[in-house]
């Protein structure tokens, strides 16, 4: 039984790579420190609702998963499975932290030299909230995700994040980044004008057929785009051309859902946010007319 544990431990943790043991750390301080943050502000402010937790803790936990074994040691084998590695690390796990809204808790739950030494001179910092300003505008956001997840889909960039594993980290990085910046600026609840709920739909469908341009043409393309495969796809019981098709329609039909479904959420915010400003606005005619009645 000790054996068998250990060697599932091993499966997912290497001894040999620093990387899922950081990734580990890094994620339980996270998840200990929203849990504590969690209980401050419902002790002292108002309870953070149930909803926003468990899409952050879904959000947290899935982008851990998909930079450890055994997601990451088999994405060096199936383009597939990389492609689902990129999937989870720029959509799913960004849109369900977007959704979670994690960061009053988080900053609530941090160590408190964390919070007065690090965190607050650097919100505080003009050049910062500049980055910070320009990052988060819809139409940076847009292009920075778009950009960053066209450059990795490319052939060269691709393979190389194979052959390298710091290149292949970056990638990660950029990727996460990117996705929470976009998610973020698509589902921020603070945005309740009429015109910011039209420019993120647009965005959002300009960008899922974006994405399906790219994911078609990796699917339905004649060309070998990824020869980083060729040796190991056949060992898993693929060919080189159905392993990247799968790849391909693994970002074309998920990918295409998750812009829906953000879509549908804003075009939700949307129509209650107009239901509730009518319900708070004066009829025109109407008042007038209640007023007399009422003397």
């Amino acid at each position: 039984m000790g054996s068998d544990a250990m060697n599932l431990i091993t499966l997912f943790f290497p001894l040999h790579i620093i990387w899922p043991w950081w990734m580990a750390l890094l994620t339980l301080a996270m998840l200990l420190w929203y849990r504590r943050g969690v209980q401050c502000l419902g002790s002292h402010v108002k309870p953070v609702p149930r909803f926003r937790q468990f899409w952050t803790y879904a959000g947290i936990l899935i982008g851990f998963l998909a930079v450890i074994p055994p997601i990451d040691s088999v994405a060096d084998v199936l383009y597939v499975d990389h492609m689902f590695q990129h999937f989870l690390l720029e959509m799913i796990a960004p849109f369900c932290l977007a959704l979670g809204a994690p960061l009053a808790p988080l900053i609530a739950g941090m160590p408190e030299w964390i919070r007065h030494r690090i965190f607050v001179p650097v919100v505080r910092n003009r050049g910062m909230q500049g980055l910070y300003r320009f990052l988060i505008h819809p139409v940076t956001a847009a292009l920075f995700f778009a950009g960053v997840c066209g450059f990795w889909l490319l052939p060269h960039p691709f393979d190389a994040t194979v052959r390298s594993g710091a290149i292949d980290d970056l990638c990660h990085l950029t990727l996460l980044t990117v996705g929470l910046f976009f998610w973020w600026m698509v589902l921020d609840p603070r945005n309740r004008s009429p015109r910011a709920y039209l420019l993120h739909f647009l965005i959002l469908m300009i960008l899922m057929n974006f994405f399906i341009i790219v994911a078609a043409y990796i699917t339905m393309t004649g060309q070998d785009l990824y020869p980083v495969y060729n040796l190991t796809s056949p060992a898993w019981g693929l060919s080189e051309v159905m392993d990247q098709q799968l790849g391909g329609l693994l970002l074309w039909i998920p990918g295409s859902l998750v812009h829906v479904l953000g879509a549908l959420i804003i075009f939700r915010r949307w129509i209650r946010n107009d239901e509730a400003h009518h319900a708070r606005s004066p009829v025109l005619g109407i008042d007038s007319v209640l007023q007399v009645n009422d003397r």
